[in-house]
């Protein structure tokens, strides 16, 4: 990883334990099972859907390397962006706004964003293993397969998972991400008990110009993987670009769809008003639907930047796998700040509703 990029990289995460306020997550543990649900959807099952992704890209790929033109739907790339992005936890703070922006459980949002960040550093590598093991993730040179016609599946997958060395990704995302997490979380602590009442040293006082650093830091790193394979995206067509986004917009559709049942069934509201409207869910269920089905930009890009040349067949793949893990975040923030904000209205309609006294006739 170039040292430019892990300094942006460290920058956003501490300035996100500088900003992290926890005290209101204590009173989520009593929401055991959205928290377990929550936890366990986004570490354990979303993840799945790379290997999907992967197999995708792999077809395509095979498709176009029998195919005289040449011609694909997607670069490499994109699918390699697209499975490590559903591989890592769920937003760091958008996720908790969009949840309190609904009239959701703000507290447990930032609890289960808390846990699975942390665990996501162990959890997310060997994922990554997972799809190298399954010689999915690692791709090889076509020449080199033509060229060499007796090497084995099994072998195959032997030099593949060899190509990933999970511990030491695992090493860089503890440098990376929790170790700057934390040590963020630990100097706001001590500014705070320097301020006394806070009134002085409060981050949460100074959190609009930090949330800019955190912002300018993640533009920065975008751009430094962009700017990589700038050739290879204006190369792209109109076609490949629409189908992105497309499979961007399913992606985070497909994690609705898996989610929303369970917390409908088990986490619905229990409503007072003549409405009764069955569909909606609790407050604890909307932390848990909005977060299960999002995932972080940052952690995703630093995956990237750990990952060897060899799953992406060249550095210029390497950028429009950054490209790719950009467009669903984008179509996660406008889909579901819409799901949000219509929450919102249900809500005041109802709280509205019981205000009203009942009409005498």
């Amino acid at each position: 990883m170039p040292w430019a990029s892990k300094l942006f990289i460290i920058i956003i995460f501490t300035v996100s334990g500088l900003t992290l306020h926890t005290a209101e997550a204590k009173a989520a543990v009593r929401a055991i099972w959205p928290f377990g649900f929550s936890v366990v959807s986004i570490l354990a099952v979303s993840p799945l859907l790379a290997f999907l992704i992967l197999l995708g890209g792999r077809a395509s790929s095979d498709a176009t390397t029998n195919n005289s033109s040449g011609n694909g739907s997607m670069p490499w790339g994109f699918y390699v962006g697209l499975s490590v992005f559903a591989s890592v936890p769920t937003t760091l703070s958008s996720g908790v706004t969009l949840v309190a922006n609904g009239k959701g459980n703000a507290a447990l949002a930032l609890m289960i964003v808390i846990v699975t960040n942390a665990l996501g550093v162990i959890v997310t590598p060997l994922w990554i293993q997972a799809y190298s093991a399954a010689n999915l993730l690692i791709r090889t040179n076509n020449n080199q397969q033509t060229s060499s016609t007796t090497t084995t599946t099994a072998e195959e997958a032997t030099i593949s998972t060899s190509q990933l060395d999970s511990t030491s990704l695992l090493i860089n995302l503890l440098l990376t991400v929790l170790v700057p997490l934390t040590a963020g979380k630990i100097l706001r602590e001590l500014l705070h008990c320097v301020g006394g009442d806070g009134s002085c040293i409060d981050m949460q006082t100074h959190k609009r110009w930090l949330g800019h650093v955190s912002s300018l830091s993640l533009i920065i790193i975008v751009w430094m993987n962009v700017s990589v394979g700038e050739e290879q995206l204006k190369a792209q067509s109109g076609k490949s670009i629409s189908i992105l986004v497309s499979l961007g917009i399913l992606f985070h559709l497909t994690l609705l769809a898996l989610n929303a049942p369970v917390v409908l069934v088990t986490m619905r509201k229990q409503h007072t008003t003549a409405s009764r409207r069955w569909w909606l869910p609790s407050k604890e269920g909307k932390a848990a639907l909005l977060l299960t089905s999002q995932k972080t930009l940052p952690v995703s890009l630093t995956v990237l930047s750990l990952l060897p040349s060899a799953a992406f067949g060249s550095e210029e793949q390497r950028g429009l796998a950054a490209v790719a893990c950009v467009v669903p975040h984008v179509c996660q923030l406008f889909m579901d700040g819409a799901i949000a904000s219509y929450w919102a209205g249900v809500d005041a309609d109802e709280e509205q509703a019981e205000a009203t006294p009942a009409e005498e006739f």
